[in-house]
């Protein structure tokens, strides 16, 4: 049985954390052990999700405590993972150091958005310390070329594993009636953690060029996040709150999802959103900008509309643009079905992932 440990900086949840619910409920039990997980920001509901399901899990602070290192280096010694999968850039710098000391057989660092966030020191890091992994997994191709081109890690170190989905249906019914919107209004919807990479004020500015046409819309925003007073204030400031409904944290949102008549995207850096892709499997016709993989996950015109970064304008023309058109919405919808279901779903991605471990545990047991 292989051990697999994972190290993740997050207590809270967002696309990642989920996709790693996903993974560790997915991996095979025939060939793993039960996984551990690590987290080094503190306590949320991401330790919470871990631990109604059963997994174990070793909790830190490192940020304010730093000499939980030297715990988190002891507990990681005692668990003995054979790989040691570790998410984001704190988390990675923080598996690639614990793999050295430990010499861990496999570290596997992951890449998960384009990360513009970061300064010049930050890829430098990076790069000093990739030795340390044995591979880096983007779960998209724009993630990858970030990497190589900001860090100057060699391409043959990065292999690309894009973000699957479970294909199935809400498991709990959610009807308009519940929010209080008629059958006779219009629903444009979005999720995502309420922080500036999500591009929630792109929305709520666009709200009114799309009220003017369609004033019987109401547009529901689903998540939780540190910008939350600052956009509901931004609705009540354009006078327009009454039209938005913020749900807050949502444990599983395809419930609401699928009350949506149009999905709005409006990230303003990607990797591979876990969002869209649910939305896109639920047949929802969605617009967002062209970032990350984002324009390889959507065929525009096709499959959905992408529309010009930030161009408040043109989000809301495109809005407008499938609120007019049942038929052209219903045709986008089921192209979005479609290309999740033979691209992104989950049994692909787990299967890539399984065979990368495996590969990587067999290079090592022969060179050791």
């Amino acid at each position: 049985m292989i051990k697999i440990s994972f190290l993740i900086p997050s207590s809270e949840i967002g696309g990642t954390e989920r996709m790693l619910l996903l993974m560790i409920e997915n991996l095979p039990a025939d060939i793993f052990s039960p996984p551990v997980v690590f987290t080094i920001k503190g306590y949320g509901r991401f330790i919470d999700e871990l631990k109604k399901r059963g997994i174990r899990t070793y909790t830190f602070n490192l940020k304010f405590r730093p000499f939980d290192f030297i715990k988190l280096l002891y507990c990681i010694r005692k668990e003995s993972p054979d790989i040691l999968h570790s998410f984001l850039f704190y988390g990675n710098l923080t598996g690639r150091v614990v793999g050295k000391i430990l010499k861990i057989p496999v570290v596997i660092s992951s890449q998960r958005s384009t990360d513009p966030w970061r300064k010049r020191y930050h890829w430098i890091i990076d790069r000093f310390t990739a030795k340390w992994a044995d591979i880096i997994i983007s779960n998209s191709n724009r993630g990858r070329d970030v990497l190589i081109e900001k860090a100057g890690i060699s391409p043959g170190k990065i292999r690309v594993i894009s973000n699957g989905i479970r294909l199935s249906k809400p498991e709990r019914e959610i009807k308009r009636e519940d929010f209080g919107i008629a059958s006779s209004e219009y629903i444009v919807g979005t999720v995502g953690n309420l922080r500036e990479a999500k591009g929630h004020i792109y929305i709520i500015s666009a709200a009114p060029l799309i009220l003017k046409e369609f004033p019987h819309t109401k547009f529901i925003v689903v998540g939780e996040g540190e910008l939350k007073y600052a956009l509901i204030k931004e609705t009540e400031r354009l006078k327009i709150s009454d039209r938005f409904i913020f749900t807050g944290f949502v444990d599983n949102p395809a419930g609401i999802v699928s009350i949506f008549d149009v999905f709005v995207f409006p990230s303003l850096w990607e990797g591979c959103p876990v969002g869209l892709l649910e939305a896109m499997m639920l047949g929802k016709s969605c617009i967002a900008f062209p970032v990350g993989d984002i324009p390889y996950i959507i065929e525009d015109g096709i499959s959905g509309l992408l529309v010009e970064y930030k161009s408040i304008e043109k989000l809301a023309s495109a809005v407008i643009t499938l609120l007019k058109d049942k038929k052209l919405r219903e045709y986008m919808g089921n192209a979005a079905h479609k290309r999740v279901v033979e691209h992104f779903s989950l049994e692909i991605m787990m299967k890539e992932y399984i065979s990368t471990y495996l590969e990587l545990i067999d290079f090592k047991r022969k060179k050791g």
